[in-house]
């Protein structure tokens, strides 16, 4: 389920639920149903590129958003309850770069002893029904038909013994998550009611995400009482930031070139190239940097003689970032549109 950007003239949200958004990584605990399954015979698992795996890899439950093992250490995964929960894996420090770091500690086939500063922040505990419904992935990265979850040997059972009552309304899940989650792995990510006058719920949370910012943390979610987690984007969930975030693709990159603040760029990348797709106006070509001079780096010598060659120029189609290849996903900020749709004072983020 993802968050589309609130906006105050169209949403009202007296009476929802707030709460931090925080920057980790985006998980999904299936209640425990395909651990130790191998990955092969889990209908919703992401199988591309599996084939560079010596071995068949094996499930713990724990999922990224795109259908990828999460392979958290035995003991972390023995103290998750028997039910389904969305979450995001956190360290609790807030800042620019957090999410890198925690990916850091939960990326990789073995897990490392860093997993013990993991926590599981959970804001809902979704539905089997509404988890398995048919239906079509079609993220950028991962694209997949979806059905017929009862066909699988383990369907019926997930439907029957996980979800004998069918929906449930987020208020409702809310009261679960406070009672169920007090152990040390997952916790209750805290929700906060807002008033039902549309006024003064925007008080507070303008004084929430000021104090949030100042913090050093990213922002603000809102969630409607009476909605159900639905495996798409919609607006009964919606994201309060000071900063607006949006996808672009890699097509091309620039070089860099001599500034006034010295020639460090020189022979290195100095933005990246994207196409952006805006909702109402289409594809657009977006130049966006504020990179670490690591992130700069090409995968060659040749393609670093060359930019050096050619400052503040595009490269040929043979020229390569190390970190950002032509085709790949980057999250990035920026301050709302032009009028012609290109994002305003658009900054590098991080990795889709």
């Amino acid at each position: 389920m993802l968050a589309n950007v609130f906006n105050a003239k169209k949403h009202g949200i007296g009476g929802w639920f707030l709460s931090e958004k925080i920057d980790g990584q985006r998980a999904f605990w299936d209640g425990g149903i395909s651990r130790n399954l191998p990955k092969t015979q889990v209908p919703w698992a992401n199988n591309i590129g599996d084939a560079r795996y010596k071995e068949a890899e094996v499930c713990t439950g724990l999922w990224t958003r795109l259908g990828n093992v999460i392979h958290a250490p035995s003991w972390w995964l023995d103290k998750l309850p028997p039910i389904m929960l969305d979450g995001e894996l956190w360290h609790g420090v807030r800042g620019h770069g957090e999410l890198q770091n925690v990916r850091k500690i939960v990326a990789g086939l073995k897990p490392g002893l860093k997993w013990s500063t993991i926590k599981y922040h959970v804001f809902d505990m979704p539905s089997p029904r509404a988890v398995f419904r048919d239906g079509r992935l079609n993220s950028p990265n991962f694209k997949k038909i979806f059905k017929d979850i009862s066909d699988w040997e383990h369907g019926n059972d997930i439907l029957l013994a996980y979800d004998p009552h069918g929906l449930t309304r987020f208020e409702e899940a809310v009261k679960e998550m406070e009672a169920r989650l007090t152990g040390d792995v997952a916790i209750y990510h805290p929700q906060t009611r807002l008033p039902f006058q549309t006024s003064k719920a925007l008080e507070i949370i303008e004084q929430r995400l000021m104090g949030v910012c100042l913090l050093g943390g990213e922002g603000l979610m809102l969630r409607k009482p009476e909605s159900y987690w639905q495996p798409k984007r919609n607006d009964t969930i919606l994201k309060v930031k000071k900063f607006d975030d949006a996808e672009g693709t890699v097509i091309g990159y620039v070089t860099g070139r001599k500034t006034d603040k010295g020639s460090k760029l020189l022979g290195l990348m100095g933005a990246l190239i994207l196409n952006y797709t805006h909702p109402k106006k289409g594809n657009r070509r977006l130049e966006i940097s504020g990179f670490t001079d690591e992130e700069r780096n090409w995968t060659s010598d040749d393609s670093y003689q060359w930019a050096k060659e050619h400052p503040g120029q595009e490269v040929p189609d043979w020229i390569s970032a190390a970190h950002f290849p032509r085709g790949s996903t980057v999250t990035f900020r920026h301050r709302g549109f032009s009028l012609d749709g290109i994002p305003s004072i658009a900054t590098y983020w991080r990795k889709a």
